[in-house]
């Protein structure tokens, strides 16, 4: 398994991933997101083996503005179906957390939708040192502005 940067060539093939995901993509859509995704601040990672795209990783870092260093922000994690349970998850993950460290990130944060819970993401996390608990615990919430 390989780990790599996206290309807006990969777009096509991961339009299946997005849809496992739940968000149904178009190909320019696909190319326009990971367009958006390529600079210094967020990056797409792609996990491969010998030509099949097996999960993709999407993140963005800002600076954190009540402390010092920065934050990194999980934006997408899908593996595909046909490969969960072989580490590319877990390999993605720590693809990311190393670029995030590399980009002076102290902290890491996603969200995952309550619906993932019956399909083990949430213990997933929780069994790679991710938690909402403690002091720094947070409650997500969010207002749709269209």
């Amino acid at each position: 398994m390989v780990i790599r940067n996206a290309t807006l060539n990969d777009a096509p093939q991961l339009l299946s991933l997005m849809e496992q995901l739940g968000y149904p993509q178009t190909i320019p859509d696909m190319k326009d997101r990971l367009q958006q995704y390529m600079s210094s601040d967020s990056q797409v990672l792609i996990a491969e083996n010998q030509g099949l795209i097996m999960g993709l990783i999407a993140f963005f870092c800002f600076p954190l503005f009540v402390s010092p260093g920065k934050s990194c922000r999980i934006a997408a994690l899908v593996v595909d179906e046909t490969c969960r349970g072989q580490g590319v998850g877990r390999n993605l993950l720590k693809a990311a957390e190393e670029r995030a460290k590399q980009q002076g990130c102290v902290i890491l944060d996603l969200t995952s939708g309550l619906r993932r819970a019956k399909d083990g993401s949430h213990e997933f996390y929780k069994n790679l040192g991710y938690g909402n608990d403690g002091p720094q615990a947070k409650l997500y919430f969010r207002k749709v502005l269209m």
